[in-house]
């Protein structure tokens, strides 16, 4: 692919969001954002084929940039359970802000056509970063900050429990609205003190 196909295709994806947010997944149509982006309806049905598609693209690109954030963040050699702080404001920032919250709904609302936004996040978002996460966990209990007992699979379980647990399906039903800057920090600051109880070294 070309430097100005990938521009396109990343105009292209911006539409999407944009008609997503404004009208939500059922009434979005290529159509729709054909026109928000100015491009030609053959073009986007010639690139992704169909909606399913093209918002599955958008899930793989920005769970592609989340992942390099969060490489960065648990490479980082401040102090671990600073990081641990850091890295669960990046976690909640990406999956429960008002950007996932509107792709997270879409994904609850393709469940009974297809299926393949949440098989998108899935692959592309949660797995990645519970794989991130436990390897993190791994470098805390080396360096001596945490011990688990139950080994670093489900202590990482534990730590996403405690830090986002129902929290994406009830604002997909909304019953909760995205977090904002301070809730992210509380919530982040609680799941970590539990965390500390449960396996920091004395």
């Amino acid at each position: 692919m070309t430097e100005k196909q990938t521009e396109r295709r990343a105009q292209i994806e911006m539409a999407a969001f944009a008609v997503l947010e404004e009208v939500g997944y059922k009434k979005a149509s290529m159509l729709q954002i054909a026109k928000r982006a100015k491009a030609s309806n053959e073009t986007l049905y010639a690139w992704y084929g169909n909606k399913q598609a093209l918002f599955s693209s958008l899930i793989k690109d920005n769970a592609g940039r989340v992942e390099k954030i969060l490489e960065a963040a648990i490479s980082n050699d401040c102090d671990q359970s600073c990081s641990l702080v850091e890295i669960g404001k990046l976690l909640l920032h990406f999956t429960a802000t008002e950007k996932a919250v509107i792709i997270n709904r879409a994904a609850v609302s393709d469940v009974q056509e297809t299926g393949l936004l949440a098989g998108a996040i899935e692959e592309n978002a949660r797995s990645v970063m519970f794989r991130l996460l436990r390897d993190f966990m791994r470098k805390l209990e080396r360096a001596g900050h945490y011990h688990f007992d139950d080994g670093t699979e489900v202590a990482t379980r534990v730590y996403i429990d405690l830090l986002i647990g129902e929290l994406q399906m009830q604002q997909s039903l909304q019953a909760i609205p995205p977090l904002t800057t301070v809730e992210i920090e509380h919530r982040t600051e609680q799941a970590r003190t539990l965390f500390d109880r449960l396996y920091r070294q004395k």
